[in-house]
């Protein structure tokens, strides 16, 4: 784009209708302050706002793209002219998120001086914790963010908290000052998933002691789990396994070599789907160990929960597993 604004005067005398869109390619549609934006030409900016153009569209505000694209000055400029700093683009992502993913630190603290919700906005702080924004997540936590925020969205459909993700980085010093903060950690995910469970996935020493200090005393006694778990009937056989030191089982299969049961400390009360179950396992070779194989005590048999694609299998009863171990696996690749 060139910035040649004799020209652009004498096409706006001759009509030029500055909020227009125009089709830049078969996929893209735009209006010129948007293009502007995402080359960062200030001339042109500073022209177009002078002609008062629409900088609050509902699908697509312009501030989003400068938030992630420009320097705060034009930010700045932009708020000046009217542009809502809380307006949102039609797949919901806001200024802030978009100020996240271009690391505009400064432009982060300008939307909240200028009135951003960031009371309201748990989103951004997940996002900063997720990809160690370390600058970000302090002037979010100085600023009231709301940090037991758990709510979907298109990346953490799972509801996890932000402690729950600085946990799955093994990020101990940002878990720590979110607990200073006034972090949960003893909220669980869609999935059953706390911060602790991570931890131990994590082999994280430390981090384990440091969690479990803030979590009740009765989450780590076995026989009071026991008890906890009394509604779900556990079979004998397999409360022995949860309960033993070596709960790695080999399996004979093309698909998977070998399983490990979670300790019965660390199995994970799930309701998903309108299914009630535990999920039983911490490993599994090539897959995700979350939803493999689960205790399903509606119909006292063990079932393979898909949490990816909402598939709910039912498998075999605890004796035919023990007796078949590789037989029962296999089911689930039918």
């Amino acid at each position: 784009m060139s910035e040649n604004i004799e020209e652009l005067e004498n096409l706006f005398s001759k009509g030029l209708d500055v909020n227009a869109v125009f089709n830049i390619t078969a996929y893209i549609d735009e209006p010129p302050i948007i293009l502007a934006l995402c080359e960062n030409k200030k001339k042109v900016i500073q022209w177009l706002l002078s002609k008062n153009i629409n900088l609050n569209d509902k699908d697509n505000p312009p501030i989003l793209m400068a938030c992630s694209n420009c320097d705060t000055d034009i930010v700045k400029l932009l708020i000046e002219k009217g542009a809502n700093v809380n307006a949102k683009h039609r797949i919901c992502k806001t200024a802030m998120n978009d100020a996240l993913y271009g690391n505009k630190y400064e432009t982060i603290s300008l939307l909240i001086a200028n009135g951003f919700e960031i009371h309201k906005d748990g989103v951004s702080l997940r996002q900063a914790v997720s990809n160690r924004q370390y600058p970000a997540i302090k002037i979010f936590l100085d600023n009231g963010v709301d940090v037991n925020y758990h709510k979907p969205d298109m990346v953490f459909p799972y509801n996890p908290t932000a402690v729950a993700l600085a946990t799955q980085n093994n990020d101990i010093e940002t878990v720590k000052l979110l607990v200073k903060h006034g972090a949960d950690v003893t909220i669980k995910d869609n999935y059953g998933e706390r911060p602790f469970n991570s931890a131990v996935k994590n082999q994280n020493i430390e981090l384990i002691n440091f969690i479990k200090s803030l979590e009740p005393e009765q989450w780590h006694n076995e026989e009071q789990k026991i008890e906890d778990l009394k509604s779900y009937k556990i079979p004998k056989e397999l409360l022995k396994i949860l309960r033993s030191e070596n709960r790695r089982i080999t399996i004979d299969s093309v698909n998977v070599n070998f399983i490990e049961f979670a300790s019965l400390l660390n199995v994970k009360e799930v309701v998903w789907n309108k299914h009630k179950f535990l999920d039983l396992l911490s490993d599994v070779d090539n897959y995700s160990a979350d939803g493999f194989l689960v205790w399903y005590p509606k119909k006292k048999c063990l079932a393979f929960a898909d949490f990816e694609h909402g598939e709910f299998k039912e498998l075999c009863n605890i004796r035919e597993f023990l007796e078949t171990p590789s037989k029962q696996i296999d089911k689930i690749f039918e």
